[in-house]
């Protein structure tokens, strides 16, 4: 897949998530498999006005190559000058976020706000286009909600604006992340649109990437919520998509080995920070293992690296040495995080407040207003 001079050698990215998809996630997102990755979205203004927290989000090294910059914003000054940052930086592409449900980037007509305002819309993405030499791509919802669905009215507008490719997270704003993916939508944008077209929701599985395409006919998919604790799919979807065997699951070793490793990272930029940060991830990675909610219980009171690392450890020798044919669903430990079983064999669905998680990391530089 191309979008202009940046080639993708597979179909299925990472998406940008705010408070999850920093660089230690999304190194490892790259090492198992995903075709791109980018960093959490970032508002122009605080790109603009260099505030420290803000430029933190767009700090990445290079085996995470190919990787965006994703901004948001409802301006077309700050959006193009953000623009200049990210490609200053170094960036591969620049994505648009178009799709932001949370009320707090709404109030600021920016997100999900700019699907009812064509022109400015088109004012905004023709800006940024203008700006910057590398490509510059879109992610979007299919609508405000379920009354003005206009996905495919914004494509064209993208298209005809320069936009090198465009995501749909085939929900509208109203339903945020809940319900079930409006696939069908995806699949009117590919039909009247002659940009790639990438769809995003509801894919959890390897065969629900597969399921997306043969549905829909886009051209690849954006996975979010489902790479969670599950750095795996990106490989084993790609190889499906490839007409391969995707492979077998994850075993719990390699989930516990890969939690151990992240969160080794993680702490390299954060310290004993980093047990805080890992509280979700650790519950991500062993959703559905044996006698998981006790790990969590038992990590979430935990405040250093080191005690995470041999709570881990222990876990692993547990789970080892009495070893059980199905997983049994657990609770994960965070507000925005609830647990339980997947259908066909994958790891176990996670739902999240991805506002609670958007909203969290606004205080960390995502929101304009934040302290410089």
């Amino acid at each position: 897949m191309r979008a202009g001079p940046l080639t993708l050698e597979g179909r299925v990215l990472l998406s940008p998530l705010c408070g999850v998809t920093d660089s230690p996630f999304r190194s490892i997102a790259r090492h198992h498999g995903a075709a791109m990755v980018f960093c959490e979205m970032t508002a122009a203004e605080g790109v603009v006005r260099k505030n420290p927290r803000t430029l933190e989000l767009l700090e990445y090294r290079e085996d995470e190559r190919p990787v965006g910059a994703q901004i948001c914003g409802a301006q077309a000054e700050p959006m193009a000058e953000a623009a200049k940052v990210c490609e200053g930086l170094g960036f591969d592409s620049v994505d648009l976020n178009y799709g932001c449900p949370v009320r707090k980037v709404i109030a600021r007509e920016a997100g999900a706000a700019m699907l009812t305002d064509l022109d400015r819309l088109s004012h905004v993405t023709r800006a940024v286009v203008n700006a910057v030499r590398i490509p510059v791509t879109a992610k979007i919802r299919i609508g405000w909600d379920q009354k003005s669905i206009n996905a495919h009215e914004v494509a064209r507008v993208l298209e005809d604006s320069g936009v090198r490719w465009v995501t749909v997270h085939a929900r509208c704003r109203s339903e945020k992340f809940t319900g079930e993916a409006h696939w069908e939508v995806i699949g009117q944008v590919k039909e009247g649109c002659g940009i790639p077209v990438i769809g995003n929701g509801d894919v959890k599985t390897p065969e629900d990437a597969l399921q997306m395409i043969n549905r829909t006919g886009c051209d690849g998919v954006m996975v979010g919520r489902g790479s969670f604790g599950n750095p795996w799919l990106f490989r084993r979807a790609g190889r499906l998509l490839a007409g391969e065997d995707p492979g077998p699951p994850p075993t719990p070793r390699e989930r516990i080995e890969t939690a151990i490793a992240h969160l080794r990272d993680l702490a390299g930029k954060k310290g004993d920070y980093a047990a805080v940060l890992m509280r979700k991830h650790v519950a991500w990675y062993v959703r559905g293992l044996y006698d998981n909610s006790s790990l969590c219980r038992e990590v979430n009171h935990a405040n250093t690296v080191a005690e995470v690392e041999e709570l881990l450890h222990r876990y692993l020798t547990r789970l080892e040495a009495f070893p059980v044919a199905e997983g049994i669903p657990g609770e994960a430990p965070d507000r925005g995080v609830s647990v339980g079983a997947a259908p066909n064999g994958g790891p176990p669905a996670v739902a999240v407040d991805e506002g609670r998680l958007l909203e969290g990391a606004g205080a960390r530089g995502h929101g304009p207003d934040a302290a410089p």
